[in-house]
């Protein structure tokens, strides 16, 4: 069964000050290479998934950086086992059941419409790091198809143990595609566009993190 985002404002006011605690604690530093002003309305965040700390720096982001009225699609039986989520912007997603998979992709195309953010990890499940292609769904192309004036903006995660003990994640915020580039394309090549977007921004992100480039990231 498809269960839509049921937000309350309260428990997500507890919740961004708990997620901050709780990141901090856990990361020595958490470091964002961001535009001077990203987009915060109508706007399809695409994210590369490895950890379970991939959802709780999204959400960190969208409070400290994008600051918009964010929504994001959790897997049916995650939702499902922590159906909390669903009151800090959560929605479910089950690619298995294709009767669910469309409500999901229409309820996005609604709050794309209404002007929302709509944050998804097109992955799907969790993969390795360093797992190349990526292998985005479909879905994504469908949206930017269905909703042609909405931004898709790239944003990578990676993770390092370098000279702490305590991991750093950084995060790259990608310009919004140009939109000329992608919207005449097919559904298939316009995920394959997606993919491989995502996929340079995330081995730039690598390489600077190996490299110690560090003076393009910002603490958060």
């Amino acid at each position: 069964m498809f269960r839509p985002a049921h937000k309350r404002l309260w428990l997500q006011w507890g919740f961004t000050r708990f997620n901050r605690m709780f990141l901090h604690y856990h990361f020595q530093n958490i470091l964002v290479d961001a535009p001077e002003n990203p987009p915060n309305k109508k706007t399809l965040f695409l994210i590369n998934h490895s950890t379970w700390w991939d959802p709780l720096l999204v959400f960190h982001l969208n409070d400290q950086i994008i600051r918009s009225d964010g929504y994001g699609m959790m897997q049916e039986d995650g939702l499902r086992r922590f159906p909390f989520f669903r009151s800090i912007g959560a929605y479910s997603v089950n690619s298995d059941n294709h009767r669910h998979l469309i409500e999901s992709l229409r309820y996005s195309m609604d709050l794309l419409q209404a002007s929302k953010t709509v944050w998804i990890f097109p992955q799907g499940a969790e993969q390795p790091l360093e797992k190349r292609p990526l292998e985005f769904f479909s879905g994504i192309a469908y949206l930017a198809q269905k909703c042609p004036d909405t931004n898709v903006v790239p944003i990578s995660l990676y993770y390092a143990l370098e000279h702490t003990k305590k991991p750093n994640a950084y995060i790259t915020i990608g310009e919004p595609l140009d939109k000329e580039r992608y919207r005449n394309l097919d559904r298939k090549s316009m995920t394959e566009h997606f993919e491989k977007k995502a996929e340079q921004q995330l081995d730039i992100l690598r390489e600077r993190v190996i490299h110690e480039d560090y003076e393009v990231f910002k603490k958060i």
